[in-house]
């Protein structure tokens, strides 16, 4: 089945569990600590109602001190005022079990049109608490969102979107792609998967895409996974890189899908 054929549901994940990845039924597989104070999960596009949107993105913070400051700096890149930046505080969501951060949200102002008026965006994170400054800009590239797509962590692998089909025989499938930072070079790409709620589970391995990137800076690997026809399917992904699981598991609370 074509790549252009497939509908998406883009879903709001990513992050990299810390120490260990939990499932629902207590098993979990090893992974790297990211010793990083703060760290873009992603941002998407966000269409609002009528003919308006907005960015808006997910950040990890290490919890140094119950008071903290996290701001995002952004610019217009492609419109008449892209020398000018703007400042959004971000707010906090949730701790998140699995990598042990908090959660952070942000989101910029709304404008018109979601397609001339939402202009291609970069920006970084700043993170203040205990009187010291914490950013994080993309190893000093900054992060880029356009209305195409969003941007994401090096450190964090990005299930960003999946979808169901069926075949002419009735064999039903689950589609799922991931997106990977282009300095990331993994020695593989998984989708871990259970239609049993994590009784038992199984796992895949991803190939890389020619098309479905996000942006110029990812790469995309997609499957499709043949499956049981009216069970749920919960599932999580994660790529190895030198040797160590990085998984993005929806912030903690696994994906899901049913027909």
């Amino acid at each position: 089945m074509k790549f252009s054929k497939k509908i998406f549901s883009f879903i709001t994940s990513a992050l990299v569990l810390t120490s260990a990845v939990t499932f629902t039924n207590g098993i979990s597989a090893k992974a790297e600590t990211i010793d990083k104070p703060v760290e873009l999960y992603h941002t998407n596009v966000v269409y609002d109602a009528g003919s308006s949107a907005h960015y808006s993105g997910y950040i990890g913070v290490k919890n140094l001190a119950y008071a903290k400051n996290v701001v995002v700096h952004y610019n217009y890149t492609n419109s008449q005022a892209s020398n000018i930046w703007y400042d959004v505080n971000a707010s906090y969501v949730k701790n998140n079990a699995s990598d042990g951060d908090e959660v952070w949200k942000f989101e910029t102002p709304s404008v018109d049109s979601k397609y001339s008026g939402l202009a291609d965006i970069q920006y970084y994170i700043e993170y203040d608490v205990n009187g010291q400054t914490f950013y994080d800009n993309n190893n000093g590239k900054n992060y880029k969102s356009t209305y195409f797509g969003g941007d994401f962590g090096a450190s964090r692998p990005y299930l960003n979107g999946f979808s169901g089909y069926a075949r002419n025989n009735g064999q039903e499938y689950l589609f799922c792609q991931v997106q990977t930072k282009k300095s990331v070079n993994p020695q593989v790409v998984r989708v871990r998967y259970t239609q049993d709620d994590w009784a038992t589970y199984k796992e895949v391995d991803l190939t890389q895409a020619r098309d479905g990137f996000i942006n110029s800076d990812s790469n995309a690997w997609s499957i499709d996974i043949p499956i049981i026809s009216g069970k749920p399917v919960k599932f999580a992904a994660y790529d190895v890189v030198n040797g160590v699981e990085h998984w993005d598991n929806n912030l903690g609370d696994n994906f899901y899908f049913s027909f």
